[in-house]
Formats: C-alpha cells, structure tokens, sequence
C-alpha cells in the first residue's frame, strides 16, 4: 500500500494559496467600492435616481463578493480535508463532497468513507448494491440484513411506490425522506431514480441521520446472527413498516437464512 504525504499533493496547498489570495483581492475590491459608496452618498441628493441605481448596484456587487469569499473558505476547507486524509491514510475517515446549491453558494456534504470508490458492478440492483455496500466497508452480515429490508420494501425496484403515493425507491422513504433523496441527488449530480443514487443517498441518510444504526451494521459479527442482528436494527429503527416487531423478526430471519446463504463469508 503507497503511504501518503500532503507533500506529495502539493497542488493542494497551491489550491489554498490561491483561495487565499482571491479572498485578499475580493477584500481589495470590496473596501474600493465601500469607498464609492460613501462618495455616492454624499452626492445623492444633487443626483437623485441615477445615484439611488448606481448605489443598488455597488450594494449587489458587495453580496456577490461576499458569497465569493464563502465558496472560497469553503473550497480551502475542502482541500485541506482531501489532503488531511491522503496525510492520515484514515480509511475509515468521512470525506466530504463539494456540490453548488442554486443560489451559486458552494457546500460540502459528507459522504461515505475514504476507503471505498463506489462499486456498483453487477447484473441486476440486488447484485449492485451488494458490491457497492462491500466496497464502502460493511461486512456481509450487515449487508444481507440490508439486502433482506429492502427486498421486503420494494423488490430492489428503484422506481417502487408505495404509502398511496407517498413513499419511493428502494427503501420506500416517505413523504420528507423522499424529499431529502431528490434534494441530495440535484446537490450531487444523481439521478433519484438510478441505484447509483438511492444507494449513495441510503449510505448518507444511515451516516447522518441514523448513526445508532450505522454503528450497529459496523459492529456486527459476520455471522448468520449477525445478519439477523443487522436486519432487525434497519426494520426498527430506519424503516419501522407496519407490524415493526413481528417484521423484524421475519426480515432477520430472511437475512440469516437466504441472504446468508447466498452471500455470507462462507460461501
């Protein structure tokens, strides 16, 4: 395995020297046109309107360099992030992605672990996400219990419906959490609709919303009774059907039965 140094990325510290060097421009620019306005002012009542127009578009120039100076701490903050994990080589370590919002304003959502690039191979969206969920560090127990919720849910259908109309996707998410999953898609460049993006959404929804859960599925022995352990938390306490605990008892028994069977670490 290649050890990793933040000087090795050198680009990365030229990026945040650049940031810095914008931010100080902007600081340049913004006191210049601070100055005009004060000049403006002090004019406008022998110029009337044409002084008011000019003084509304120094003020918008002002917020557009303020929302510049925001992407560009959030950029720098982005790359001292990306070069921190390259220097730690912290496998398990949340990084971030940088997504624009539609007022232009740049933010960063966490993602999953640095350790694993999304693998999505396989012939069918059980198949998918079984690779995809091994890749980002999950042992087989933890995923057949997720595998067994979701075949229950919807039959691995992305584009499943349910609750009347209300709930979508793979794992049924309902009314605001279906919601989250098209907002998190457009900030990620993700089709909702695609395994690709219900399955990275599922993993930032368990890591930011659900981290009891989260902790549960890395925790659990990669056993037939972890399986069942694994499912039995993802029915309670993310999906929570109808019926929660007679349905967790039969999507455990699913995932250490027939998921196990298929993809336990034993076969």
């Amino acid at each position: 395995m290649n050890e990793y140094k933040v000087s090795d990325y050198g680009i990365f510290n030229d990026a945040v020297g650049t940031a810095k060097k914008l931010n100080e421009s902007l600081d340049t620019s913004k006191t210049e046109i601070d100055e005009c306005k004060t000049k403006l002012n002090s004019e406008s009542v022998f110029m009337g309107p044409a002084c008011d127009n000019a003084l509304k578009g120094l003020a918008s120039c002002c917020s557009k360099i303020d929302l510049l100076h925001e992407n560009y701490n959030t950029i720098s903050s982005y790359l001292v992030d990306t070069a921190t994990n390259y220097e730690s080589s912290d496998k398990e370590a949340k990084v971030n992605i940088l997504s624009i919002n539609s007022d232009g304003k740049l933010e960063l959502s966490t993602s999953s672990s640095a350790s694993g690039v999304a693998n999505f191979s396989g012939s069918n969206n059980e198949e998918k996400m079984y690779n995809y969920l091994s890749s980002q560090g999950f042992n087989d127990a933890a995923i057949c219990g997720i595998l067994a919720n979701i075949n229950y849910e919807s039959g691995f259908s992305t584009d499943a419906v349910g609750d009347g109309g209300t709930s979508y996707g793979i794992c049924q998410w309902h009314e605001g959490r279906w919601d989250s999953l098209n907002s998190y898609c457009e900030k990620n460049n993700l089709d909702s609709s695609s395994i690709e993006g219900q399955g990275q959404y599922l993993l930032y929804e368990l890591q930011n919303s659900y981290p009891g859960v989260y902790d549960t599925l890395k925790s659990v022995p990669n056993t037939s009774e972890g399986a069942y352990q694994a499912a039995h938390k993802w029915t309670t306490d993310f999906e929570v059907p109808a019926d929660t605990e007679n349905q967790a008892d039969i999507r455990g028994g699913s995932a250490s039965s027939t998921y196990w069977e298929q993809y336990g670490s034993s076969n």
